[in-house]
């Protein structure tokens, strides 16, 4: 009786086990029904290339994700990316682009999601190299004469990459094709200068790191000119040729008397020596003058005023130019400069340039009546004074 009850207990939990399973498999089928997943949505596998890692700060960078995939059956239908600098954005295609303004090192990360609500992430790491920065020390006023610096040590790269420098300096034509700004006049941080010219001189100072990333900058520098203190002074410049003629034979010679100053009077003097025995009559010579910028001409024969004493011809000009007043202040960028703007003024260039003086034997044959004359020529001596006005140029400090 007690082997009887015994097999009908364990028949019972043989039954009520069954029965449990049964259940159970009831239970998954139901809430199960339509998945072909017994653990979630088929997953998509996302996959993220770009063009470019390595970029600029304000350059974009091209970011596709195509080559994603999804199980057979299913498509993806979002993009959603997230570019780690505060922007987000989500695309139906798996293509899009993203401009990082900021420098520094970005996980850029697209999750891609299919039909069936399945998800995947895919990242990539983007570098975005900072712009140099310039630090330019210009002296805003400076005076022709000096010596200025324009000085750009301080500039450097944030990213600390090596840095090249290029200046173009508009007032210099390094190459000599007539353009000032289109060559690089300088590579060095710091460079020094002397102004040789007045006015707003106009530069650009470029400088690029190993990333090729540039950044440029703009300066003027204002040079003012120079004041000068003018005193004309009187100074005399004497010449003296001499020589030998016989009849028919000239002499000349070309000068420019008179060079850094202004002419203001000239006298000159030809003598001849006495013929033997004071006979009669006496060598007759004549004196020419040229100054072709002034279109002056002049011609004087010899005279004997005196029969004790030698033939003599003269030349005589007095006030040439003007005569400038007094002590006077000029603005001129250097000594030179307005030195020649002072000669070139228009009440001092007369008698400037090349003046070309003639000695003419015009009669010197034998003069004895037997016409036998121990001296067939005659001897000469040509004597020039000038009075000539210098400028005394000194600056005005």
């Amino acid at each position: 009786m007690v082997l009887v009850r015994r097999i009908m207990i364990g028949a019972s939990l043989r039954r009520g086990a069954a029965r449990r399973v049964i259940a159970t498999f009831i239970l998954c089928s139901i809430l199960l029904s339509g998945c072909t997943n017994p653990i979630g949505p088929p997953k998509p596998a996302a996959n993220l290339a770009v063009d470019i890692d390595q970029i600029n700060a304000g350059e974009p960078v091209n970011f596709d994700a195509r080559s994603s995939t999804s199980p057979e059956g299913t498509v993806i239908t979002e993009y959603a990316w997230d570019f780690d600098d505060g922007a987000e954005t989500t695309t139906s295609q798996g293509l899009t682009s993203h401009v990082f303004e900021e420098p520094g090192t970005y996980g850029v990360t697209v999750r891609v999601t299919n039909d069936l609500g399945g998800s995947d992430s895919a990242s990539w790491t983007i570098h975005v190299n900072a712009y140099p920065e310039i630090s330019l020390s210009v002296p805003s006023l400076t005076k022709v004469g000096k010596f200025v610096t324009l000085d750009a040590n301080a500039s450097h790269d944030p990213d600390g990459g090596l840095l090249l420098w290029a200046w173009s300096l508009d007032w210099l034509d390094s190459d000599g094709d007539g353009d000032a700004s289109n060559e690089v006049d300088s590579t060095e941080s710091s460079i020094t200068l002397m102004m040789n010219e007045s006015g707003e001189m106009e530069g650009t100072l470029t400088i690029t790191d190993d990333m090729e990333a540039s950044t440029s900058r703009h300066f003027s520098l204002n040079v003012t000119t120079r004041t000068w203190r003018v005193v004309w002074e009187e100074t005399r410049v004497s010449y003296t040729w001499d020589g030998y003629l016989e009849q028919g034979n000239t002499w000349a010679v070309i000068h420019e008397p008179g060079e850094g100053g202004r002419l203001l009077e000239v006298n000159a003097t030809l003598t001849l020596a006495m013929d033997f025995l004071l006979q009669l009559p006496q060598d007759n010579f004549t004196l020419k003058l040229a100054v072709p910028t002034s279109a002056w001409n002049e011609e004087h024969a010899t005279s004997q005023e005196d029969p004790t004493k030698e033939p003599k011809a003269y030349l005589d000009r007095q006030e040439m130019n003007s005569v400038p007043d007094g002590e006077r202040t000029y603005d001129a960028d250097d000594r030179d400069q307005l030195r020649m703007l002072l000669l070139d003024e228009t009440v001092g260039r007369y008698g400037q340039g090349n003046w070309t003086w003639q000695v003419t034997a015009d009669q010197s044959d034998p003069d004895w009546i037997d016409e036998v004359d121990p001296d067939e020529g005659n001897d000469w001596v040509l004597e020039v004074e000038f009075v000539i006005l210098t400028p005394r140029i000194t600056e005005v400090v």
